[in-house]
């Protein structure tokens, strides 16, 4: 069998046909598709015994709720394909996603670890395209460590352009199996940014990969209560901790310029997080309070070091090291204030 689709599933009733019927009409047959019930509340687990007494190639998997990082390893643990790739249930796929990712492991002529491909974003009254940002091709361990790593977690060049962005979705990238049960991810306290931390262990340990901007996937924007969605409003909790003490541990030595990475993350996320307080919170004492409980609360400051670290960025996280919230959060109103006057 060629592919395990997995279908991590909870709270979706409204989505769920449409996702299982885009995998049930691929052009390319070979796969089994794997529907994790992640202990869902509405009609969900019902709708997905229904699919399973309809097509042989569908089986079931009832769990307690557990997160999306504890349904998507149930899945891989049972899953019997030589790939694997996901369909998040509230999204759904092209006819000729299966059939186009074959194409490609069949057309090389070394191992094929993994394919990145692209996908098209969904709202109620229209569609945008996706791009990876990278430039199409073939990437061997060489071109992945010198055009792909540099820009692993943090995404920037010194210039403020972006760098050869490879975004930390599990949907687009189908993978070896082998690879996958290899580097699934143990913590399943992680519940925000969920996809990030086995996506690049994975591609960590690549050696041959395809990566492309063909639109096969559709990425639903209309899902409210999608955690990303969720978590694009606080990067400073415990579930963020877990995520990046996780990264540090996994992915540190591999190369120098992800190891240089894995500390300026978290520094990002304290920096976004003191950012967006100032633009949301009624008042800039409110702005400090909420900046203040959420750094107790994560401890990321733990998780970074000053050494590394340039400019505006090293003195907020040498401030908030010392205790000066206030300090540190006047610093970031001043680069709040400067960025929205360059956009005017």
């Amino acid at each position: 069998m060629e592919f395990s689709v997995i279908v991590p599933i909870y709270k979706v009733e409204e989505y769920l046909e449409r996702c299982i019927d885009s995998i049930l009409a691929q052009t390319f047959t070979d796969f089994e598709i794997l529907l994790v019930d992640d202990g869902s509340p509405d009609r969900c687990p019902q709708i997905c015994d229904e699919y399973q007494k309809k097509d042989n190639r569908i089986r079931v998997i009832h769990k307690p709720n557990g997160g999306l990082i504890s349904a998507r390893n149930a899945g891989i643990r049972e899953s019997k394909g030589d790939y694997i790739t996901y369909v998040d249930a509230d999204d759904w796929i092209k006819p000729e996603l299966l059939q186009f990712v074959h194409d490609r492991i069949a057309e090389s002529s070394e191992p094929v670890d993994m394919v990145v491909f692209s996908a098209e974003k969904f709202y109620s009254d229209h569609t945008e395209p996706m791009s990876n940002k990278v430039q199409a091709g073939w990437y061997d361990r060489e071109r992945l460590e010198k055009e792909i790593f540099p820009f692993l977690l943090v995404k920037w060049r010194k210039d403020g352009s972006i760098g050869n962005m490879v975004e930390g979705f599990t949907w687009n990238k189908p993978c070896r199996r082998e690879l996958q049960a290899e580097h699934y991810v143990r913590d399943e306290r992680i519940r925000m940014f969920t996809d990030e931390p086995m996506t690049y262990e994975c591609l960590l340990n690549c050696r041959n990969v395809y990566i492309c901007d063909e639109p096969l996937y559709m990425y639903n924007q209309t899902n409210v209560n999608s955690i990303l969605a969720q978590g694009k409003k606080n990067y400073l909790s415990k579930s963020f901790y877990y995520l990046v003490s996780y990264m540090q541990e996994h992915m540190k030595g591999y190369v120098p310029c992800v190891d240089r990475q894995l500390n300026e993350y978290p520094a990002h996320l304290v920096t976004r997080t003191a950012k967006q307080k100032i633009m949301v919170e009624p008042t800039f004492r409110q702005a400090v309070r909420s900046v203040k409980a959420g750094l107790k609360e994560s401890r990321m400051l733990s998780l970074i070091r000053l050494k590394g670290l340039s400019g505006n960025m090293k003195l907020l996280v040498l401030l908030f090291k010392m205790h000066l919230i206030t300090p540190g959060m006047m610093l970031c109103a001043v680069k709040v204030r400067r960025e929205a006057s360059s956009k005017k």
